[in-house]
């Protein structure tokens, strides 16, 4: 009886055990199937979240496009994906909310939400998120029925994940040397008394022999090396340089320093004058007249600027008489000049034709103005934001730029033509500045692209931006600037220009997206001082401003740090001033590379944006072997930490636009895949 109780009791063990470590073991089983599922779920959706993501940061659309474009690529991946083997093409379903995650068994869930940079949480009404969360909910079906007795056949599992970068402190390095606008569509013109009837000025386009035109890009009129063009469309213009063999293939004579001819001081004895030949003595003599003109030194004299023929200058000469119009005028607020006499011609008649009395140079030229409608050939233009100031003719232009426009306040000999004299009033000369300023090209088209990365940018993590201009050397401070002659140094009369060269240093508690995107004129309200092009490029300067900016107390800690640097050209100037053309620039590249390698150890990446202008893409060479980022020798490559060279070349401005756009697009992208990676 004893045995028979034994073994019913062993037996009733036997059948306990095998029940609860089935069971134990059928648990385990689940568990281990819920979590594998939990975690390739969670892969799914961060693979759906970075492609979206990066995808929506990159674009050139925005809103809602850009939110459609990055979910629809989402979907795509998924779909591309599986749970627990069960593909995700046919088993995928889109949610109206976080909160209505409700597959059927086998099946996966998802929402798509756009949430705000910096808090990561869904935007405030009527703000546009810009981060892609993906929420997902995957039905796993229990094994045999599951736990059927007390009604339960599937467990739900929840994950997320989110495409946001996390803290950002992005420095944009910006060369703004001479060659930046030398896609932009310019006149050169030839300024002269009329010595046959003496009653008006001569605005001639000269004419140019084989190579280069008088009118068109800077590039197509100067023609110059791969290198650029040192002549500017806004002071300082450094005309001289049209004349320099060295750096152009079709030279043009300025007036004040050509070889070729019989031409100083034809620009004018004082800035705003009339040319050297009218006023004082009144028509038709009329001031020095061509026996006066002497030969220039040429473009070789800027090795000593001192050294320049010495202008005639006026006699003394009574008030006009009643056969010229006198206004007396009050100097302007930034000139220290007493009041002067405006004088005019009448009938103020303008001759485009060619004339040429002095025997010159038939390329000859004393102004050189930017095409303010933007085209080739100039044919009239009046801006809408400065609509109180036409500019119906060529005439305009050139006694605009030179500031003859202002009624003759800021010089005591101003000489323009009746009905120039009629339209004058003050401003005319800072109007004609800000439009031109915005029709430089490259330099537009570049600033409009740098405002549409940084908002990119902006819309996908929390950056903070650091900016610095630079060319023969790089900008210290928001207000920098130095002076540079205004029209040539052979031209002293003319005065200096003061050209801004900003840096913009990161800011803890501030993103300054507005401080930067200011700086960038892209359009909007020139900067003051304007940030044109002039110099060369100093980029060992430029990083080293950015390198200790991003490694001071003005970065946060923990923040990813990175620079973007827009140039034309390879270095032209070392650290210590010295000036090298792309074959020999061996220092100045050096200078540079030395940087790079101190980023590096700080684990700052370079993204090198290029833009090659040369006709024939005979600049992108040297852009690939001194901007590697494939080879040990390359400045990108150095720095490290994927960093990555876009190279652009520059067919036409919209071109240019795409281009440049996609590069800086990329960089976005490259930026998403380093952070996730």
């Amino acid at each position: 009886m004893r045995r028979s109780k034994g073994q019913v009791a062993l037996a009733l063990n036997i059948v306990i055990a095998i029940f609860v470590v089935g069971s134990l073991g059928m648990v385990s089983y689940e568990m281990s199937r819920i979590l594998l599922a939990r975690e390739q779920l969670k892969h799914c959706l961060e693979l759906a979240s970075l492609a979206g993501g990066a995808s929506m940061a990159s674009t050139s659309a925005t809103g809602l496009a850009a939110q459609t474009q990055a979910t629809t690529i989402a979907m795509n991946i998924l779909q591309m994906n599986s749970v627990l083997g069960t593909s995700l093409n046919n088993n995928l379903v889109v949610a109206t909310s976080a909160t209505t995650l409700n597959p059927s068994p086998g099946q996966t869930a998802v929402y798509f939400e756009f949430d705000d940079p910096i808090t990561k949480a869904p935007p405030l009404p009527g703000a546009q998120g810009n981060v892609l969360r993906v929420y997902g909910a995957y039905a796993y079906p229990l094994f045999s029925g599951g736990f059927g007795s007390i009604g339960v056949n599937t467990y739900t599992l929840m994950a997320e994940a989110m495409a946001g970068m996390p803290a950002l402190d992005l420095y944009i390095v910006d060369n703004t040397g001479g060659s930046m606008d030398d896609q932009t569509n310019v006149t050169l013109v030839r300024r002269h008394w009329d010595q046959v009837t003496g009653n008006n000025i001569i605005y001639s386009i000269p004419e140019t022999g084989p190579g280069g035109g008088a009118d068109g890009s800077i590039t197509g009129v100067i023609c110059p090396y791969i290198i650029g063009s040192e002549v500017n469309g806004l002071p300082p213009q450094n005309l001289d340089a049209a004349g320099d063999s060295r750096t152009s293939y079709c030279p043009k004579e300025f007036s004040e320093v050509g070889m070729a001819g019989n031409t100083v001081p034809l620009r004018g004895i004082t800035n705003l004058s009339g040319p050297g030949d009218a006023p004082p003595g009144g028509p038709p003599s009329g001031g020095v007249g061509p026996a006066g003109l002497t030969q220039g030194k040429g473009y070789a004299n800027q090795a000593n600027p001192g050294d320049v023929t010495v202008l005639p200058q006026f006699k003394s000469h009574p008030l006009p008489g009643p056969a010229w119009a006198n206004v007396v005028l009050t100097a302007m607020a930034d000139a220290v000049v007493p009041p002067a006499y405006a004088h005019y011609t009448d009938p103020g008649i303008i001759d485009y034709e060619t004339a040429n009395s002095y025997g010159a140079s038939n390329t000859l030229f004393t102004d050189l103005v930017v095409n303010l409608d933007g085209n080739p050939v100039f044919g009239g233009w009046t801006d809408p934001k400065y609509s109180v100031y036409p500019f119906p003719t060529l005439d305009y232009l050139v006694e605009a730029s030179r500031g003859t426009m202002e009624n003759g306040g800021t010089a005591p000999t101003a000489w323009i033509s009746n009905g120039l004299n009629n339209a004058s009033q003050p401003g005319y000369q800072k109007a004609y500045q800000n439009i031109a300023y915005g029709k430089l090209q490259p330099k537009a088209t570049i600033e409009q692209a740098l405002v549409n990365f940084m908002t990119k940018v902006s819309q996908t993590s929390d950056c903070h931006f650091g900016f610095v201009a630079f060319n023969d050397r790089a900008g210290t401070s928001p207000t920098d600037s130095y002076n540079a002659p205004m029209v040539s140094w052979a031209y002293p009369v003319a005065g200096n220009f003061a050209v801004g060269l900003p840096q913009i240093t990161l800011n803890a508690g501030f993103n300054n997206f507005s401080v930067v995107t200011n700086a960038l004129n892209a359009g909007t309200a020139p900067p003051t001082p304007l940030m044109v092009p002039n110099g060369g490029c100093n980029l060992a300067d430029g990083l080293r401003q950015a390198y200790a900016d991003l490694t001071s107390p003005n970065s946060r800690t923990g923040a990813m740090k990175a620079i973007v640097v827009i140039t034309d050209k390879v270095p032209t100037r070392d650290l210590a001033g010295n000036k090298y053309d792309q074959i020999t620039n061996a220092p100045a590249l050096a200078d540079a590379i030395t940087v790079a390698k101190q980023l590096n150890n700080q684990g700052i990446p370079i993204f090198m944006v290029a833009l090659d202008q040369s006709n024939g893409q005979q600049m992108t060479p040297y852009f690939q072997t001194q901007y590697s980022d494939t080879t040990a020798e390359g400045l990108v490559y150095t720095a490290g930490h994927g960093g990555v060279l876009y190279i652009n070349n520059w067919v036409n401005q919209t071109q240019g636009s795409i281009n440049l756009n996609g590069s800086l697009n990329n960089v976005v992208r490259q930026l998403c895949k380093i952070v996730q990676g």
